[in-house]
C-alpha cells in the first residue's frame, strides 16, 4: 500500500510533464502553420509575378539595349525565389507531420499515465469530439401506447 501511495504522485507528475510537452508541441505546430500560410501567400505572389505580362511590366521602366535578356534575368530570379519558397514549404510540411505525430504520442502517453495512476482524481481527461453529445444519451422512455396496452392487458386478465 505504501508503494502505491508513493507511485501515484509520481505518475501524476509525469503525466503533467507529458501534457506540458504536448502543449509546447502544439505551440510549435501553430508556429509552423502560420509560417506555412505566409509562404503559401508568397508563393502565390511569385506565381503572379512570373506571368509574362507582369515580368514585362516589372522591367519596362529600366532602359536597356537588350530587353529580352533583362526579362530572362528577372524570370530566373523569380523562379529561384519560388524554388526556395517551395523547398521551405516542403520542410515545413515534414515538420508539421512530425509535430502532429509527436502530439498524438504525447497525448496517448498522458492518458496512459493518468490511467495507470490509482488516484481517482487523476483519471484521464476525456475530450469531447465536436458535435458529440455532452453526456451519454438518456435511457429511452417506454412508448406511451405500450404502457397503456400493458396496463389494460393486466386489467383484463384480472
Amino acid at each position: 500500500m505504501l508503494i502505491v501511495a508513493a507511485v501515484a504522485p509520481a505518475l501524476a507528475q509525469e503525466a503533467a510533464t507529458v501534457e506540458q510537452q504536448a502543449e509546447t508541441l502544439r505551440a510549435q505546430l501553430r508556429d509552423v502553420t502560420d509560417k506555412q500560410a505566409q509562404l503559401q501567400a508568397r508563393e502565390q505572389q511569385l506565381d503572379e509575378a512570373l506571368k509574362p505580362e507582369n515580368i514585362e511590366r516589372s522591367v519596362a521602366g529600366i532602359g536597356t539595349t537588350d530587353a529580352a535578356a533583362l526579362r530572362d534575368q528577372r524570370r530566373q530570379q523569380l523562379e529561384r525565389e519560388k524554388a526556395a519558397v517551395e523547398a521551405q514549404l516542403q520542410s515545413l510540411d515534414s515538420s508539421r507531420s512530425r509535430l502532429e505525430a509527436s502530439i498524438a504520442s504525447a497525448e496517448a502517453e498522458a492518458v496512459r499515465l493518468r490511467a495507470a495512476s490509482p488516484n481517482a482524481n487523476s483519471a484521464p481527461r476525456q475530450t469531447r469530439a465536436i458535435g458529440a453529445p455532452a453526456s451519454p444519451a438518456a435511457p429511452k422512455k417506454p412508448n406511451a401506447r405500450r404502457v397503456i396496452r400493458r396496463r389494460h392487458g393486466k386489467a383484463r386478465r384480472k
